[in-house]
């Protein structure tokens, strides 16, 4: 289960089951017509009229009506005949008009004939012709019709042609009673593209106009082929063009040499392709046993790519492929030449063509894309080959949502776009996920006892996972540690987070060795901030404010600096500092204020360095000391003192 960004779908629907169909389609459409009229043609043998027979007369224009219980069979015609006194009579210019409850069937012509009066047998020799009422034309040099049997046959090589299809075979069989033609012996069918069909025999049947190849065939079209076990060629009424084919048995598809290089293969148990009301074809292939399976080898990069479902449903016009639609289970299996095996699964697929390419492929209903960098799964996915994308939705109805997963994390979100780009993706919508083995601000890469979550409207992911981007209302937490902003990058290669618009931070103030039996927070605000692991440094800047449980300070950037322990070992801050103890009221006021955790000792300096308290008492100077564990304050370099004594105060 599992997705990669690249689209391992676009080959493998595009070129294979286009292959595939369009072979299909080239047989269904208008290709092998002639098959409509398979045309019945007789053996030659030796001409009845020597051996002692004498001849009893010499007709002109000699006609003869067959019918049975008063319906018309046939009607035979002939220019010039020789009757003998056997009974057979040696006839020229033969016409044999069939018929098929009244209606008229398929013409015979030949140059002669021997003719039975009594058995009502004949044998036909020279030139013989069939050509059946939707035009269709069969001929033979020699045949022989059986009454008893009502059939003609030949085993004489027979050619037929229907409009730009020719067709051979060795032998045929006209059942008049079963209204049945039987080509057999080697059928061959070709038509002017350079598509043919071959098989051992067909079989026409003219009440049921279908065509019946009951041990299948195989049709092929330049490097490319389909065979099948059985096959079953419908016709419309009146003989009109296939409007349905049957294959049956296990029907397998190849090509070679296609425009974008590699090989395709396709199996299936069984397919149906139908004309609709729009003259376009529907080809329906299913299976009750293995999948339906299609498979491209090599070209553009890939090694292979095999698609398997169990119901494949495919809509082709004059212009090619429409669309295709697979049922019931999909999986999609892409090797490529470099890189990983990737896989697709959904319930169903769709796909659209436009030139005979691809140009959107959709997954539905439990979609799991794997093997890439980032996999996903989700409710519906639109992949565009074109423009190198795939579209991941949540379930709009349900609690479904779309899961983007790495080795680096996981995402939830309404939507999300996977890129042709190796490792790249958005999130939109709701966006929560969890980063595995990262510290924030010192908070777990040692151990990584706790992930890392994070939540925003939208998500971009680079490089594999590499890089997260988090925008609007992004929320970041480990533990207790909290980060807020408008915009966070965070890089996991490189350890570092990178927040601005809005920033606030806050960590347990134990674990900036301030007030360690306090369950209050240290929190930071300001316009920016960086952190990063590897240097152990947290840079806040523009506008900071930072409150702690004994302090709040004012400067115009912050740093927090962390060991290789993710502890925090001092706390820096520049540019119009000023910091507050809260217990006193005292305020410090310079350029520069440092904090060692170490020694639990501040030291502000800058000229002037201002210490104030609620009193009105002030001391400045150059620097000043603050020693936290006593709460004693040193100052250096004084320039000005002012004291107020406290009988005065009051």
């Amino acid at each position: 289960m599992s997705t990669t960004s690249r689209i391992w779908v676009r080959r493998t629907t595009t070129i294979s089951i286009a292959v595939l169909l369009t072979v299909m389609a080239v047989l269904i459409a208008q290709r092998f017509q002639m098959l409509q009229t398979p045309v019945p043609e007789v053996d030659a043998q030796d001409v009845v009229g020597g051996g002692g027979d004498r001849a009893v007369g010499i007709y002109t224009g000699f006609e003869f009506v067959e019918r049975v219980a008063g319906d018309l069979i046939f009607e035979l015609l002939s220019k010039r005949t020789l009757g003998l006194s056997s009974g057979w009579h040696e006839i020229e210019g033969v016409r044999l008009q069939f018929y098929n409850e009244g209606e008229k069937g398929p013409t015979l012509t030949c140059d002669g004939a021997s003719f039975n009066i009594q058995t009502r047998d004949a044998r036909l020799q020279g030139g013989v012709r069939i050509e059946m009422p939707n035009g269709a034309v069969l001929t033979t040099d020699a045949g022989k019709f059986e009454a008893s049997s009502r059939r003609i046959t030949t085993n004489s090589d027979v050619y037929f042609v229907s409009g730009g299809t020719f067709g051979r075979s060795k032998n045929a069989v006209y059942d008049l009673a079963a209204d049945e033609v039987i080509v057999s012996g080697g059928v061959l069918l070709s038509a002017e593209d350079g598509t043919t069909l071959s098989a051992p025999e067909a079989v026409y049947q003219r009440a049921k106009t279908r065509i019946v190849f009951r041990q299948g065939g195989t049709v092929s079209l330049e490097e490319s082929s389909i065979e099948a076990p059985r096959m079953t060629v419908e016709m419309a009424e009146n003989e009109g063009p296939p409007n349905r084919i049957h294959l049956s048995g296990g029907v397998v598809a190849h090509g070679e040499g296609l425009a974008s290089g590699g090989r395709v293969d396709a199996w299936m148990e069984r397919a149906v392709a139908e004309r609709d009301g729009t003259g376009r074809w529907q080809v329906d292939a299913m299976t009750t046993g293995p999948w339906i399976t299609v498979r491209f080898t090599g070209g553009e990069g890939y090694f292979e790519r095999t698609l398997k479902t169990w119901v494949l449903r495919a809509v082709i016009g004059d212009e090619g492929i429409i669309n295709i639609r697979a049922e019931h289970g999909v999986c999609i299996h892409e090797i490529p030449t470099d890189g990983p095996p990737r896989w697709g699964e959904a319930m169903s697929a769709r796909v659209w063509f436009a030139d005979g390419q691809a140009t959107d492929v959709e997954l539905l209903e439990d979609v799991v894309l794997s093997g890439g960098e980032i996999n996903g799964r989700g409710h519906r996915a639109r992949m565009s080959p074109q423009a190198g994308l795939i579209m991941l939705h949540g379930d709009p109805t349900g609690p479904g949502r779309v899961l983007l997963s790495s080795e680096r994390g996981s995402v939830n979100c309404d939507q999300a776009q996977l890129f042709n780009t190796e490792g790249r993706a958005e999130a939109r919508g709701n966006v929560q996920g969890v980063i595995r083995n990262v510290s924030l601000m010192g908070g777990g890469q040692s151990g990584a006892s706790e992930p890392t979550h994070f939540a925003a409207e939208s998500l971009d992911v680079k490089d594999g996972g590499a890089e997260y981007h988090l925008r609007e209302n992004t929320r970041l937490w480990q533990g207790k540690r909290l980060v807020l902003a408008d915009d966070v990058v965070y890089r996991h290669d490189r350890a570092t987070v990178r927040a601005a618009g809005h920033v606030r931070t806050s960590m347990p103030a134990s674990e900036v060795g301030s007030a360690e039996d306090s369950s209050d927070d240290v929190v930071v605000d300001a316009r920016s901030l960086d952190f990063n692991q590897d240097a152990g440094t947290a840079i806040y800047r523009g506008n900071v404010r930072y409150s702690d449980p004994q302090h709040t300070l004012a400067a115009a950037e912050l740093s927090i600096f962390f060991n290789d322990d993710n502890k925090v070992t001092a706390v820096e801050a520049t540019g119009s500092v000023e910091l507050t103890e809260l217990e006193t009221g005292r305020r410090m006021t310079g350029q520069r204020a440092r904090r060692e955790v170490a020694t639990d000792s501040v030291v502000v300096s800058g000229t002037p360095v201002r210490l104030s308290d609620p009193t009105g008492n002030v001391v400045s100077g150059s620097s000043l000391t603050w020693n936290q564990a006593d709460g004693t304050v040193s100052v250096t370099g004084g320039t000005e003192t002012i004291y107020y004594p406290e009988e005065k105060k009051h």
